[in-house]
C-alpha cells in the first residue's frame, strides 16, 4: 500500500520529471507547480483524515484511495490540462492512506505485539521509490514517459489486486491517544514549539532533493545516464534504513538519534553543491533516502512522549506544519532555479537549513520533557 500511494502516488513523478521535460514539453515552472498541486493535494488529505467523522470508514477511504492513485497516476499520460488536478488528487489520495493505513497498522502492532512490523510497514515507501526509479527507464523506452506513467499504473494495481485482500482492520484501537485532534495543546510546552520548527524545517529540507533529485543529476552531462539510478538508491536506503535507526534510537535516544539524522542529511544535500561527482551524487541520495523516513518516526515520537494524553493533538499539529513546509519547498526551488539555470543554489539552502536544524534539535529537544520543570 505504501509502495503504491507513496512510492508510485508521491515519488515516481521523481524520475518522470527530465523525461516529460524531454518528450511532453515540462517547463522548470510546471514541474514544480505539479509537485506543489500534489503536496497541497496531501497536506487536504492528511488533514481530512484526522477529522473524527472519517474515521469509522477509514478502511474504505484507504481501498478507495489506492483505486484513485492507480487511475490519475495511469491518466498522467493524457493532456496536459488534465495535470495539475490529477497530481492534486493523488496527492489527496495518498495522505488518506498514510493517515489512515498506518494508523491500523500501528494499532494490529501493538495488539499482536509485533514492534518489527512498523519499520517493515513503513519500508514499502522506500521500496516504492526504488521500484519507481528502476521501471521508469524501462517502461520509457516501449513509449515515452507516457508510457511510464501508463506502466506504473498497470504494476500498482496488479501488486493491490494481488494483496488488497490481505489487509483488514481487526485489532481494537489503541487508547493512548485519548484526546481528540482539535484539543488544545498546552501552551506552557516550549520543547514542542521547537519540535515544530526542526519538523517543518525538515518538510522544507528533504523535499527539494526529492523532488528534483533525478533532474539534478540529468543536468550533470558526465552522470546524466545515472539519473534514474540515484533514485534507485534513494529508495534502497529508506527501505533499510528504518531498521537500523530503531535500535540507534533505542541506545542513544531519540533526540540524539533526531539530530544525528538531522545532519547526515545536512551533508548529504550539499555534497552535489560542492561537487558534481558520482561520489557526492551518491552521498546524497544514501544521506536523504536513509533519514528522512526516521526524522520523521523520531519526530512524531517526542511529540507523542511530550503530550501522552493528547497524541492526536501534538501529531495533527506536526503533520499539518509539515505538510505546509513541503508545499513551499518547489516553490522555492523552482524560483532559484529559474533565476540562476540551475538547481544548486535550492540544494545550497535546504543544507543551510538543516544545519540549522541540526543545531536547534541539539540544543532544545530532549527525550522526556513529561515534567513542568523540564
Amino acid at each position: 500500500m505504501l509502495a503504491v500511494a507513496m512510492g508510485v502516488g508521491r515519488f515516481a513523478y521523481t524520475p518522470l520529471i527530465p523525461m516529460m521535460e524531454h518528450d511532453m514539453g515540462l517547463s522548470v515552472a510546471m514541474a514544480g507547480a505539479l509537485a506543489t498541486w500534489n503536496l497541497i493535494g496531501y497536506l487536504a488529505g492528511a488533514s481530512l483524515a484526522m477529522h473524527p467523522v472519517t474515521h469509522g470508514v477509514r478502511l474504505a477511504i484507504v481501498r478507495s484511495s489506492l483505486v484513485c492513485v492507480v487511475i490519475t497516476t495511469a491518466l498522467m499520460a493524457g493532456p496536459q490540462a488534465l495535470w495539475v488536478p490529477l497530481r492534486f488528487l493523488t496527492g489527496v489520495s495518498s495522505g488518506f492512506v498514510l493517515v489512515f493505513a498506518s494508523s491500523i497498522v500501528l494499532e494490529r502492532a501493538a495488539s499482536a505485539r509485533k514492534p518489527s512490523w512498523p519499520p517493515l510497514y513503513f519500508s514499502g515507501v522506500g521500496l516504492g521509490i526504488a521500484f519507481s526509479g528502476i521501471a521508469v527507464p524501462l517502461l520509457a523506452g516501449f513509449g515515452g514517459s507516457r508510457a511510464a506513467w501508463l506502466g506504473m499504473a498497470a504494476f500498482s494495481a496488479i501488486a493491490l489486486f494481488a494483496t488488497a485482500s490481505w489487509f483488514t482492520e481487526e485489532a481494537p484501537p489503541a487508547s493512548i491517544a485519548e484526546a481528540e485532534v482539535d484539543v488544545p495543546v498546552p501552551p506552557h510546552r516550549a520543547a514542542f514549539v521547537w519540535l515544530c520548527v526542526i519538523y517543518s524545517a525538515e518538510a522544507f529540507i528533504y523535499i527539494i532533493p526529492a523532488t528534483f533529485l533525478v533532474a539534478i543529476v540529468e543536468g550533470m552531462p558526465e552522470l546524466s545516464r545515472y539519473a534514474a539510478l540515484s533514485w534507485v538508491f534513494v529508495g534502497l536506503a529508506a527501505a533499510l534504513a528504518t531498521f537500523a535507526w530503531i535500535p540507534l534510537a533505542a541506545a542513544f535516544g531519540k533526540a540524539r538519534a533526531l539530530a544525528i539524522a538531522l545532519a547526515i542529511q545536512a551533508i548529504g544535500i550539499a555534497a552535489p553543491v560542492w561537487s558534481h561527482s558520482a561520489l557526492a551524487v551518491l552521498l546524497c541520495a544514501v544521506a536523504l533516502g536513509g533519514t528522512f523516513i526516521a526524522i520523521t518516526l523520531f519526530a512524531t515520537a517526542i511529540g507523542r512522549d511530550i503530550f501522552p494524553k493528547r497524541t492526536n493533538a501534538a501529531v495533527s499539529r506536526l503533520t499539518v506544519l509539515y505538510s505546509v513546509a513541503q508545499i513551499v519547498g518547489p516553490i522555492v526551488a523552482t524560483q532559484l532555479a529559474l533565476r540562476f539555470g540551475s538547481y544548486d543554489p535550492a540544494l545550497a539552502v535546504a543544507s543551510v537549513v538543516a544545519v540549522a536544524a541540526t543545531a536547534l534539535s541539539a540544543a532544545t529537544v530532549r527525550d522526556r520533557h513529561l515534567s513542568p520543570r523540564a
